[in-house]
């Protein structure tokens, strides 16, 4: 008999310990739904991962990868920016259409400015493919153009033009390069 007291305590107190658990999941269950309902009302604020179109690029000075230093007031009007990393499959997916498009569009490499986000030897194969049909910037993530831009994610394709007072603006942050001009 006194066996079967101390069973029935034990499991009473198993009982006691799994009901303060599960009230412990409980209330942190909830506090997460309010984390993700605080997250969807805040959805308007959520960033764009590129330059939004009308948005003035911020001033940036970087060296391309040919050794020319290259500022915000070096970037032609109506030049196409492409962002780009070797770590993104999407990337190299638009690796060869960035490429046709690059050398198709009229005017000098000038007006395809690549930037390329990675380490330098990773960026190898993309400088190379690149580097004889637009002027080519490598840098790591965060690095001055691509804060100048506000991209975070790749690949990325915007257009620039002056604005009247002579700033450099996005006039497009999807340009599709399935053919040259397209987008223009």
């Amino acid at each position: 008999m006194r066996f079967l007291v101390v069973a029935v305590i034990l499991v009473g107190l198993l009982c006691a310990l799994d009901l303060l658990l599960t009230l412990g999941v409980l209330k942190r269950l909830r506090r997460h739904a309010e984390l993700l309902d605080a997250r969807v009302r805040d959805a308007d604020d959520v960033r764009f991962p590129v330059a939004e179109i009308g948005s003035v690029v911020a001033d940036f000075t970087t060296v391309s990868v040919d050794g020319r230093e290259l500022t915000t007031r070096d970037v032609a009007d109506d030049t196409l920016v492409a962002f780009l990393s070797p770590n993104c499959s999407p990337c190299r997916e638009k690796l060869p259409d960035l490429v046709a498009y690059a050398a198709a569009s009229p005017g000098e490499p000038d007006r395809v400015l690549a930037v390329v986000t990675g380490e330098r030897a990773q960026c190898a194969y993309f400088v190379r493919e690149l580097s004889p049909v637009a002027r080519v910037v490598v840098e790591p993530p965060g690095g001055p153009v691509g804060l100048a831009f506000a991209t975070s994610a790749y690949p990325a394709t915007l257009r620039v033009r002056r604005a009247a007072d002579g700033r450099l603006a996005v006039v497009d942050n999807d340009v599709e390069l399935a053919a040259p001009g397209v987008g223009r």
